[in-house]
Parts: C-alpha cells; structure tokens; sequence
C-alpha cells in the first residue's frame, strides 16, 4: 500500500504495519525511515496523553503481544545506554 491510498484509521494502520520504505517497494526495507515514523507517534503520545491514558496499557496484558513488550524492552535498553552516554558528556 502507498500513502496516497490511506483514506481511514484503518489504512493508516495497515500501510504502517507493512511499510518497507517510502516508495511502497518491498525491498529496501528503511529502518531509519520506519524509525522516524515511531518516534513521530511516540512524540504524539508523550505530547498528548495524559495519566489516565496510561491505566488500559497496566489492565490488559493483552494490548501488547509477547514480541510487541520485547521490542519495546530492546529499545528501551538502547535508550536507556543513549542517555547514560549522554548524562556521562554533559557531567
């Protein structure tokens, strides 16, 4: 799918879930593009949200599958070692 095609929530979602790289081809896949387009959401959720956005993630385990939480934790140690080697160039 190409983004001119998205018309619905749906779609959004769809072309996001099978994004290889701008152009719609399978190959390359661009992992820094589909990066960027993560960190746009997670911009949008940490701008927007607000506590009690927070309280369906901590009652349903289901809302993230089992690889969705290992990646989550994969990015989260990355980020986690970033902003120590930050911290340890500012201090």
């Amino acid at each position: 799918m190409q983004i001119e095609h998205v018309r619905s929530y749906e779609d959004l979602e769809r072309y996001l879930r099978e994004f290889t790289n701008f152009s719609g081809d399978p190959v390359p896949y661009d992992f820094i593009g589909a990066f960027h387009l993560f960190l746009a959401i997670l911009d949008n959720l940490a701008n927007h949200s607000i506590e009690a956005d927070f309280e369906p993630l901590e009652e349903d385990p289901q809302l993230l599958t089992d690889e969705q939480c290992k990646f989550l934790g994969k990015l989260g140690r990355i980020a986690l070692s970033l902003d120590g080697a930050k911290m340890n160039e500012s201090g």
